[in-house]
């Protein structure tokens, strides 16, 4: 049996990517097909409604229920939908996590079975209007809800007014007006386009023949399709001409303060472990220095940490604080940031940071679903690799590294959601 440490990358008969990562750590197996489509106003709508139209019902499967009635008999498989935003793409993420046959006391083929559910659900959609409409509704609240959570809200306001001009400050579920219009004949048409046109990915994580996946998905899945060349062409900004400030107001209890960057630095850079190790310096875990100085010494931030969007090259420092501490706020986030610049982390804070970003990987390693995202990242950014490559890459950043990582770094944007005049 055929057992690495690595995917193994196959062409199917229908041009889409197959990748298998074989391990016997797991007792489930993992299918998941991911479509991405290039992220554009004209479609980020359409594309976000497809999946949960699909999710209500199949020529087969005609409803929700009937669905989940399969996946019981199916030993209690679970099967998710997701549409997320990585870069400039949008990714509609369809994933089926069932038990591994072996272990199974019958001779059930439900490595097959589950195949050809997925196919139900993304090949066969029943596609009514009545689900149309429904799905319509609930995706319109979804994206209203965004707003009751606050620091969500914060953060998408800022990646909005920092990304104004470019396709990544669209919101990944679309707008509630383009929605409103979407009729039955176009979301046909684009179901269409993307099945036929799309980058399509299948991940299949656990322990498995690959000869026997990749026949039974030539199988399963025998349609149409043309793979598009190229899987990111998202826009990459480094430079920044002058410092955009935004404040919004509305009824809310603290205020959060959010600072967008302009790293130039993606999964696929030369760059990108040092940056990680950069980014657990400043205020990616407990131990850093947004959270230390910011929160625990200076009492000025109920929260206070630092995150990265690696194919888009950002990264943002968010926390939420007293509306009347802004400025002093402010201050002592921006000047953590100019100490690492000047070299001012100790080394263990150095260590700590490698340490911590390792332990991270090793779990992300321990979780079926980790993994498949692991590398899906990787292919996005044309640098796939494994685990243990990327263990080994941390361990060799060096604090020179770090410094001029700091040196790169540019403010974009700085975002504050503030309290209505009047409240207290």
């Amino acid at each position: 049996m055929n057992k690495t440490n690595a995917f193994n990358h196959y062409k199917l008969n229908n041009s889409c990517d197959l990748h298998i990562f074989n391990s016997n750590k797991f007792k489930t197996n993992l299918i998941q097909m991911v479509i991405i489509e290039k992220l554009a106003a004209e479609t980020v709508s359409a594309n976000a409604l497809l999946p949960y139209v699909f999710y209500r019902g199949s020529n087969k499967y005609s409803t929700t229920r009937e669905f989940k009635i399969r996946l019981n008999e199916l030993y209690g498989a679970e099967l998710s939908i997701s549409v997320l935003k990585r870069g400039e793409n949008q990714l509609l993420i369809f994933s089926l996590e069932l038990p591994n046959e072996i272990f199974l006391p019958d001779q059930t083929p439900l490595f097959r079975e589950g195949l050809k559910l997925l196919y139900e659900l993304v090949l066969n959609p029943a596609m009514k209007e009545e689900y149309i409409e429904q799905e319509k509704d609930n995706l319109q609240r979804k994206i209203g809800a965004l707003i009751n959570d606050k620091y969500s809200y914060a953060v998408e306001r800022c990646y909005q007014e920092m990304c104004a001009n470019e396709t990544y400050g669209l919101y990944k579920l679309g707008k509630k007006k383009d929605l409103e219009v979407i009729t039955k004949e176009q979301l046909l048409k684009r179901y269409n386009s993307i099945i036929n046109n799309s980058v399509i990915l299948f991940f299949v994580v656990g322990d498995v023949e690959d000869n026997r996946v990749l026949s039974d998905i030539n199988t399963v899945f025998d349609f149409k399709h043309k793979q598009s060349k190229g899987i990111n062409k998202t826009e990459l900004i480094s430079q920044v001409s002058d410092v955009k400030e935004i404040k919004d107001k509305m009824k809310v209890k603290q205020g959060k303060l959010i600072m967008g960057f302009r790293t130039g630095i993606t999964r696929g850079s030369k760059s990108y472990y040092p940056l990680i190790v950069y980014n657990g310096i400043l205020g990616a875990f407990p131990h850093s220095k947004l959270f230390q100085n910011v929160r625990e010494r200076s009492s000025l931030a109920y929260f206070a940490n630092s995150g990265l969007e690696t194919t888009k090259g950002l990264l943002l420092i968010s926390s939420g604080i007293d509306f009347n501490v802004y400025q002093k706020a402010r201050e002592i986030i921006l000047q953590q940031v100019e100490e690492i610049k000047k070299g001012n982390f100790t080394v263990q804070e150095l260590d700590w940071a490698k340490m911590s970003l390792q332990n991270r990987f090793k779990n992300i390693a321990d979780r079926i679903d980790g993994l498949a995202g692991h590398y899906l990242l990787g292919l996005i950014n044309n640098n796939p690799e494994s685990i243990d490559k990327s263990l080994d890459s941390i361990s060799a950043v060096k604090r020179e590294d770090v410094i001029n990582i700091a040196k790169q770094i540019k403010l974009d944007t700085i975002y504050f959601l503030d309290r209505q005049e009047g409240e207290r």
